[in-house]
C-alpha cells in the first residue's frame, strides 16, 4: 500500500541521497533557485500559477483552489504517465514552495497512482532557511593565494586528489573571477542558486577539519559571496603560491589564447576605467595585431597591482609563502602548523 509521509528538511535531505526529488513549483520558480539535484515537475506552469495567484487575491482561497484543480486536472494523466516512466520504483521526495496546495495536489495524484511520497514539511521556504543557516557555519578555511595565472584552481583540485577537503567556488559560480572569467563557460547561476550550491558543498564536508578554497574577491562575476563565508575567507590563513611572471603569462595564454579575439576585446574594455584610455587602446591594438604577450603584460600588470592591494589588507602573520613542489609544500605546512 502506497503512503504519504511528511518529514523535516534534515530527513528529506538525508533521503535525497537515494531517492529523486520532485519540485512541484513552476519552471520560473525552479530556475530562480532549487534544491540541489531536484527535478522540476510543475503542477502549474508560470502562466497558470500567475492566474491562481491573481484569483486568490481577488476572489479568495476557495476560488483559487477550484481554479488550481481546473487548470491542473486535465494534465493529471500526463503527470502520472511521466512519473511511471521516469520513476519506475515509485518512491519519490516531493515539495512545493511552502508545503501547501501544489504539493498536496501532486502528492495525492501520485499517491493514488501507487507512489510512495515523502513530503517536505514547509517546502522550499524551509530549505532556504536551512541554506542560510549553513552559510553561517564556522569553518576551518585554508586559502590558496597567488597572482593571476598561478594555477590556483589546478592546485586546489590536486589537493582533493590527496584526500583534502575543498570547495571550488569558481566551479560553483561558472566564472574564473576576472573580467575575462566568463569566456568559454556556461551562464552563471542565479544568486539564490549559487548560495544553494555553496551551502550544499559545505554540507558534504566535515566542518571540524580543514577546507581548502581559492582566494576570491567578494564578487565572482555577477555573484556575491555570502557575507559570513567571505569574512572567514578573508581572515583565514593564506598560502601564497609563488610563480614567476613568465610562468603565469604562459598559463594564462594556454587558457585564454584560444578564445575569440572579439570576446577578449569586449572583456578588456570592461577594464577601461582601471587601465585608463591610453593603456586600454594599447591593449586592444595588441589584440588586433595578434600580439598576445604584449596585450597580456598590460592586463596582468593591472591584476597584479589589484591582488597585491588586497593582500596588504590581510594579516601578514597569517600569510605563508609556498615555493617549489606546491602540493607537498601546502601539505607539509598545515601538518606542522
Amino acid at each position: 500500500m502506497s503512503k504519504i509521509t511528511p518529514v523535516s528538511i534534515q530527513e528529506f535531505l538525508k533521503l535525497s541521497a537515494k531517492l529523486p526529488i520532485l519540485d512541484a513549483r513552476s519552471e520560473g520558480e525552479f530556475a530562480q533557485g532549487h534544491i540541489c539535484g531536484a527535478i522540476n515537475f510543475p503542477i502549474l506552469n508560470n502562466e497558470e500559477r500567475a492566474l491562481v495567484g491573481t484569483c486568490y487575491k481577488q476572489k479568495g482561497h476557495e476560488k483559487a483552489v477550484l481554479l488550481g484543480y481546473e487548470l491542473a486536472g486535465p494534465k493529471f494523466h500526463l503527470m502520472i504517465a511521466d512519473a511511471y516512466k521516469r520513476f519506475p520504483e515509485k518512491k519519490i521526495l516531493l515539495h512545493c514552495f511552502r508545503g501547501g496546495l501544489r504539493s498536496r495536489i501532486l502528492s495525492y495524484v501520485l499517491h493514488t497512482a501507487g507512489f510512495d511520497i515523502t513530503l517536505l514539511v514547509g517546502g522550499y521556504k524551509v530549505y532556504r532557511k536551512y541554506i542560510l543557516e549553513t552559510l553561517e557555519q564556522e569553518l576551518k578555511l585554508k586559502v590558496i593565494g597567488g597572482f593571476t595565472g598561478s594555477e590556483k584552481t589546478i592546485i586546489l583540485n590536486d589537493l582533493k586528489k590527496h584526500q583534502q577537503q575543498i570547495i571550488d567556488i569558481e566551479a560553483l559560480a561558472n566564472h574564473r573571477g576576472s573580467a575575462f572569467g566568463a569566456i568559454g563557460l556556461p551562464p552563471q547561476p542565479t544568486q539564490e542558486q549559487f548560495e544553494n550550491d555553496l551551502a550544499n558543498a559545505i554540507s558534504q564536508l566535515d566542518s571540524s577539519k580543514n577546507i581548502w578554497v581559492e582566494d576570491e574577491s567578494r564578487m565572482t562575476g555577477k555573484l556575491k559571496m555570502p557575507d559570513k563565508f567571505y569574512d572567514q575567507l578573508r581572515n583565514a590563513p593564506l598560502y601564497f603560491i609563488d610563480k614567476s611572471f613568465d610562468e603565469r603569462a604562459q598559463n594564462i595564454l594556454n587558457t585564454y589564447g584560444k578564445f575569440d579575439k572579439i570576446k577578449l576585446t569586449e572583456s578588456t574594455q570592461k577594464l577601461a576605467k582601471r587601465l585608463g584610455d591610453l593603456r586600454l587602446r594599447e591593449a586592444i591594438a595588441h589584440l588586433e595585431n595578434d600580439e598576445m604577450e604584449q596585450w597580456l603584460k598590460i592586463v596582468l600588470a593591472y591584476y597584479d597591482k589589484t591582488y597585491l592591494h588586497g593582500m596588504q589588507k590581510r594579516d601578514e602573520k597569517k600569510t605563508v609563502l609556498v615555493l617549489g613542489n606546491y602540493i607537498s609544500g601546502l601539505l607539509n605546512t598545515i601538518t606542522h602548523s
